[in-house]
């Protein structure tokens, strides 16, 4: 089976138990709140995202790989700010879509399915705020991406992104294979984040390092899912449900080794 069939099959059982209440319990004793969020990103990561992009009324925010969109909709209502989300899976779209009204969004909220690896449909300077959680690492050029998001940043606005695949230590082909099961994934040495931003004219405020809420959370969810297995094995079939329990237990372990990092990068275009 080929990715893009992968993918599909994925996303389509994911998008089909999404609001289940099987789904929203399980956000809910992972995270400690649901925000219908999936993934490396925490409760208290969300809030300083708000904080660090300063984001508020009359505030631009461009989210790309929004995917799940719950966390995109709550910074909105959160913070008064509008938010334009794009992700490449049609599946998340579509859901994005359907909740906007119900949630009384729809004048400060809007979703567009969009490959995110190349230009994208926006003007110079459209945005006070780019913002990218663990999507990154599915676009192949690094240089030419961080270029077009300083350009759609206005003078004095901020970029953040995280990136979950730094590489940090050895890594086995065989993890390398689960830790990147679906889809394109781009691993990058220490360095090659920093060298982006400054190659797209941005000025690099902050980097941290957030390797420990990847093990945190891949770990509860693992163990979350394993107490649910009939039910997840229902929904998602079994050969998918147990490749997604490998994934995250790689991925817990990689993190809590040390030998895959996640980092946390801010940066600003310059006022002149």
């Amino acid at each position: 089976m080929n990715d893009s069939s992968d993918l599909s099959d994925f996303y389509h059982a994911h998008y089909r138990q999404f609001d289940s209440e099987l789904a929203s319990s399980m956000r809910r004793e992972i995270y400690g709140e649901d925000l219908g969020q999936t993934g490396w990103r925490s409760v208290a990561e969300q809030a300083e995202i708000a904080a660090l992009l300063e984001l508020g009324p009359g505030r631009q925010l461009l989210d790309i790989g929004c995917g799940s969109v719950g966390p995109t909709l709550a910074l909105a209502e959160r913070t008064g700010c509008s938010v334009t989300g794009l992700d490449v899976e049609a599946a998340g779209i579509a859901y994005a879509q359907s909740v906007v009204a119900a949630r009384s969004l729809s004048g400060r909220a809007a979703f567009m399915s969009q490959d995110c690896g190349g230009s994208l449909p926006f003007a110079d300077g459209n945005f006070d705020s780019v913002l990218c959680v663990d999507a990154i690492n599915h676009l192949p050029d690094r240089p030419g991406t961080l270029r077009e998001w300083a350009r759609l940043l206005r003078p004095g606005g901020q970029l953040l992104f995280t990136d979950a695949l730094v590489v940090t230590g050895p890594l086995s082909k065989p993890e390398i294979d689960v830790r990147s099961g679906l889809g394109f994934y781009l691993f990058v040495p220490p360095g090659v984040n920093e060298a982006a931003i400054a190659g797209a004219g941005l000025a690099l405020l902050q980097v941290a390092d957030r390797s420990a809420a990847v093990a945190h959370i891949a770990g509860r969810w693992h163990a979350v899912r394993e107490r649910h297995l009939p039910e997840l094995e229902a929904v998602e079939g079994a050969d998918w449900c147990h490749k997604r329990q490998r994934f995250l237990a790689a991925t817990a372990e990689l993190a809590r080794s040390g030998r895959l990092s996640r980092f946390l990068y801010l940066a600003q275009r310059p006022l002149a």
